[in-house]
């Protein structure tokens, strides 16, 4: 029989099974699935179970709804589909749907040729990269200078005031 089963927070483990028509899932007491959770519309998506197939249509939910990691308005669910309604997941579990055709496409993986070897540092790992060795020099002299000066600044200001006062 296929169900849903709770993979995060306050449903980790809880199985809700799928049975034949329409399956409203929701926060409202309404819905047939009832997930009391902030980040679930009142009612939130619904499954369509006719026969060997399932159908995930999302019901206009504030926080969406996504299958396998993909944002989806109407999506075919198959065995072993991870769901994931506002900020909770599911895995879709039926294995009387899994021969019912192929799931994966054959990928295109070039493998790399040449050695591979650990970077020797991570001065790359920033976009903008590392800044040159040379102009480290004047980056400091700049630093001190604008510190300087703002110390002085503040010391005018304070004799100003203790003259007026």
């Amino acid at each position: 029989m296929a169900k849903l089963i709770g993979m995060s927070g306050d449903f980790k483990g809880r199985e809700y099974p799928i049975e034949q028509g329409e399956i409203a899932i929701g926060r409202k007491a309404d819905n047939a699935i009832l997930l009391d959770h902030p980040t679930i519309s009142s009612h939130h998506c619904r499954i369509l179970r006719a026969g060997d197939s399932c159908v995930l249509q999302d019901l206009d939910s504030t926080n969406g709804t996504r299958v396998n990691s993909r944002d989806v308005k109407e999506s075919a669910l198959r065995h072993k589909d991870l769901i994931q309604l506002g900020s909770i997941e599911f895995l879709f579990d039926a294995p009387e749907l899994a021969s019912s055709g192929a799931r994966y496409t054959d990928a295109n993986a070039e493998m790399a040729t040449g050695a591979m070897s650990a970077p020797q540092d991570f001065a790359s790992i920033s976009p903008f990269g590392a800044p040159p060795k040379e102009r480290r020099g004047i980056w400091y002299f700049a630093l001190i200078a604008t510190g300087i000066f703002a110390l002085l600044a503040l010391a005018w200001f304070f004799l100003k005031l203790l003259n007026a006062a």
